[in-house]
């Protein structure tokens, strides 16, 4: 009898775990369908230390699928543009995203993170050091309202303190 119960009980744990895996992987692919389109808007850039804030516009493009999304455009500061891009893919049974960022001059970086709400927060792990370190963090919200707003917080200087280097808002086009 105990084994029929011991049997049945862990039945229905696969069961709702099975149930609650299905209702994350179908939140998650709604949360990545807002990221379809196209994006355009401004913010601004802090380069290095000795600079302060630029101004910067950006014209990107989301593409989701069912297991990730890419986020690619350029953006422009000053007459001079750079071509960046954001792979992300999810992982349901880990709740994690991982990817790359390409947008620095000095090569691809490592993202990975969580999604908190409406948004994802990644740490991004840079080839060489940047600012003196090689992590940083990348916030990428989307309500759903057609805003999305990209921001990188870093040490400008080591021991410095943590100052948003990039903020963008961008609207749905």
């Amino acid at each position: 009898m105990r084994t029929n119960t011991a049997r049945a009980a862990a039945t229905a744990g696969a069961l709702v775990a099975l149930c609650l895996a299905s209702f994350g992987n179908a939140a998650e692919k709604d949360f990545l369908s807002r990221f379809h389109g196209s994006f355009s808007g401004s913010g601004t850039v802090i380069r290095n230390a000795e600079d302060g804030p630029g101004k910067v516009t950006c014209l990107l493009n989301g593409q989701p699928s069912a297991s990730g999304i890419s986020i690619s455009g350029e953006c422009q500061m000053g007459g001079f543009g750079r071509q960046i891009r954001a792979d992300l893919r999810y992982d349901a049974a880990s709740g994690r995203y991982s990817g790359t960022y390409v947008g620095a001059s000095i090569g691809a970086a490592g993202l990975s993170g969580r999604r908190r709400g409406d948004s994802v927060v990644l740490t991004i792990t840079w080839p060489q050091p940047v600012n003196g370190d090689t992590h940083a963090t990348m916030t990428i919200r989307n309500s759903g309202n057609g805003r999305l707003a990209i921001t990188v917080t870093d040490e400008l200087k080591p021991g410095g303190g943590r100052s948003k280097i990039t903020q963008l808002a961008l609207n749905q086009t």
